[in-house]
């Protein structure tokens, strides 16, 4: 009874579809039968083609549930439920594909026309307050169907970039609106907008956007990754600092969606997709190929193109090409030698880039080459240590670096707008542009510019890389003949490396293969395949470094050997050093014993403390004999006047001299071999005031 009360009191509409809903689920054609008898009846009935589309949706019949949706959408547009349903079908399209619910809304909404999906689209995001949720919702729709892309692409483009200018944050190039512009949806609108219009100039401005963000990006310090992708581990605990997501600016993102897993891959494609869009110089299928060979085609692209410099196409081409090939070699050579910048060096310490020391340097320094602190431009061979294993590949970025920032500093036009384009930059990737450039200035011979990069930098440097931009420094100052400050610094860099705790140093393990390496060069500059200077490369430890401080004090001495400030401590101070490397120094030493013979005399009061090396020994034996010269040595510790004056001056005054110094020769030879490491250790010690007035 009380049924039939309740039933009275429905619709007719309502009641038609409460009997079509009595049916069980699995009898849906009674229940079809009832609605189509309720359509016909009420063919303008919202609530009856709503049930007529749920039970074709539980049905899972996609063609006839996305028939009448579509039906719903023209004729009813103000419905809510209707718009509660589509927004559901669109959030579907953002879960995960395995699930088969939403498999079948996803199907739905791909059985619907383009004309209705893009009025779906746009009347849902319209209700999303949130810009960067409406765009992440049609960047998912977009994807799943590219055929959207011509319709929504550009709109999606230029909200998220007047949103990140709304936000605020747009003087921080990594945020969430420019990571989901750059790494989500213009590659996609590019890719898959087909014949889309697309202004020039805004191409031009999302790809700087997109240089802009890589660049930051990689360049932070904490969070930032190397060039091959990798997210270097971190070691702190959890909560002991922000998330990735809030320390880099993407507050609306996950930590999952704001990783960039390929960074430097991404910026390629972007710049080869906007290239295609610009109709640049650019092989058709280069996308398919791989990065190594992308990088070498666009730097052939790039000689090419410069060489027809013609038009302001080609111009545009050279700047951003040239941009885009800088900061990716520079950022990777800067990764691997910098460790203190960025956290990702594939080594333990820095590495140096220094002027080699296997040439006289007044050879190499004498006019007209050395000329108000530049050196003549030509390219220098760089040869790395054999303890640095990617020097290859160190080598080849660093080169690609250079020779693109030359390009893009050729004119004034090219200059000023590079210079635009790096006043953007983050602190951090200026940093690493000043460790850069030091390096390249120090290639290039501008050493006056190099020293102005190294002090600037030493400001906040400490350790490892303060020992490595003071290195630079004394080597600058050095090509400079400022010898005083060169080797000032090069002795305190000694200094730091003696007093560290720990095992000592071996002052001498490496000389056998830095003088092989030495003897390499001298057989290259023999045979004339490549003449010209040379530079080092190498690692920041107490290994390299120390033989490294001991050939430069030698290369420093030895430019005093033709001038008239040479005296006899500074040939002592050479053959002392000379001791470390000996032989590979002999013909070094063999200038020295000459120079001694044409003066005829010699002193050095603290000979026989410091030279315990037996053919040195034999040969100042020799200089003493009449075949050797008869050289007046005075190299006993008390100086042999002194000795000569203590005698009664008889016919035989120096006869008791001479048989002082040749005991003393005898028991030198006869002692046992002192460690030339702790000879030189103490020399380095007890004489660094003396060191120092052989510069003044």
């Amino acid at each position: 009874m009380a049924s039939a009360v309740a039933n009275s009191e429905l619709s007719d509409v309502d009641w038609l579809v409460m009997r079509a809903r009595s049916f069980p689920k699995t009898d849906p054609y009674s229940a079809k039968a009832w609605l189509i008898t309720a359509k016909s009846l009420f063919p303008q009935s919202f609530v009856i083609q709503f049930e007529f589309y749920i039970v074709e949706k539980t049905a899972r019949n996609v063609d006839e549930a996305a028939r009448i949706l579509q039906d719903m959408l023209q004729n009813f547009p103000d419905e809510r439920s209707l718009w509660a349903e589509v927004q559901s079908i669109l959030e579907s399209l953002q879960k995960e594909p395995q699930d088969q619910k939403y498999c079948f809304l996803t199907d739905l909404f791909a059985a619907i026309p383009t004309a209705t999906q893009c009025g779906m689209l746009a009347q849902v995001s319209k209700t999303i307050p949130d810009v960067l949720e409406r765009c992440q919702l049609l960047l998912t729709v977009m994807r799943k169907f590219p055929n959207l892309v011509p319709e929504h692409g550009i709109k999606v483009m230029e909200m998220l970039v007047q949103e990140e200018i709304n936000s605020g944050v747009v003087n921080n190039p990594v945020n969430c609106y420019r990571k989901l512009l750059v790494c989500n949806v213009m590659p996609l609108v590019l890719e898959k907008g087909g014949h889309l219009e697309v202004n020039v100039f805004q191409l031009y401005l999302w790809l700087q956007r997109a240089i802009e963000f890589y660049v930051s990006y990689i360049s932070q310090p904490a969070l930032g990754v190397s060039g091959s992708g990798e997210t270097p581990a971190s070691s702190d605990t959890e909560g002991s600092r922000p998330s990735p997501a809030k320390a880099r600016g993407f507050t609306a993102l996950s930590d999952a969606e704001m990783q960039v897993p390929d960074p430097w891959g991404n910026l390629l494609r972007l710049l080869l997709l906007t290239g295609h869009r610009l109709n640049w110089d650019i092989e058709q299928n280069i996308l398919s190929r791989p990065k190594e060979y992308q990088i070498a085609s666009l730097q052939h692209q790039l000689t090419r193109v410069k060489a027809s410099n013609t038009g302001e196409t080609n111009k545009k081409q050279i700047l951003h090409t040239g941009m885009v090939l800088f900061v990716y070699s520079m950022v990777h050579y800067v990764n691997h030698v910098h460790v203190d910048v960025t956290g990702t060096s594939t080594h333990q310490t820095p590495i140096v880039l220094l002027e080699a020391l296997s040439s006289p340097y007044s050879e190499r320094l004498s006019p007209p080459k050395a000329k108000k602190g530049k050196l003549e431009k030509s390219p220098p061979v760089i040869v790395p240590s054999h303890t640095i294993n990617t020097s290859a590949s160190i080598l080849q970025s660093f080169e690609m670096a250079v020779k693109c920032f030359e390009l893009l500093n050729s004119t004034e036009e090219l200059k000023y707008e590079f210079y635009q384009l790096c006043q953007k930059w983050r602190k951090e990737t200026h940093t690493m542009m000043s460790f850069f450039q030091a390096d390249m200035n120090i290639y290039q011979g501008n050493y006056l510019e190099a020293i102005t990069h190294l002090q600037t930098l030493l400001g906040a440097a400490n350790g490892k890389t303060a020992m490595k931009l003071n290195l630079q420094l004394a080597s600058c100052h050095l090509c400079l003949k400022q010898y005083s400050k060169a080797c000032q610094l090069v002795l305190e860099q000694v200094e730091s490396v003696l007093s560290q705790s720990g095992p000592p140093v071996p002052l001498c393990s490496s000389s056998v293969e830095s003088s092989g390496e030495d003897e390499s060069l001298e057989g290259e500059e023999s045979s004339n395949v490549t003449p010209g200077r040379r530079l080092r490369l190498m690692q920041c430890t107490g290994a390299e470094v120390l033989p490294f401080c001991l050939q430069f004090l030698t290369a420093s001495l030895r430019t005093k050997m033709s001038t008239y400030q040479l005296t006899d401590s500074i040939l002592a101070h050479m053959i002392i050093l000379l001791q470390c490397d000996w032989p590979q120094q002999e013909a070094l030493f063999n200038e020295i014993i000459s120079t001694i013979q044409k003066q005829g005399t010699f002193t050095y009061n603290a000979f026989f403390y410091y030279v315990h090396q037996v053919d040195i020994l034999e040969e100042f034996a020799f200089l003493d004999t009449p075949e050797g010269g008869k050289v007046n040595l005075d190299i006993m510790p008390i100086s042999t006047k002194a000795l000569a004056q203590q005698r009664t001056v008889t016919r035989g005054v120096n006869k008791g001299v001479k048989e002082d110094f040749k005991a003393a020769l005898e028991k030198q030879v006869g002692r046992v071999p002192e460690s030339s490491d702790i000879l030189i250790r103490r020399f380095l010690h007890d004489e660094r005031e003396e060191l120092l007035k052989s510069f003044v």
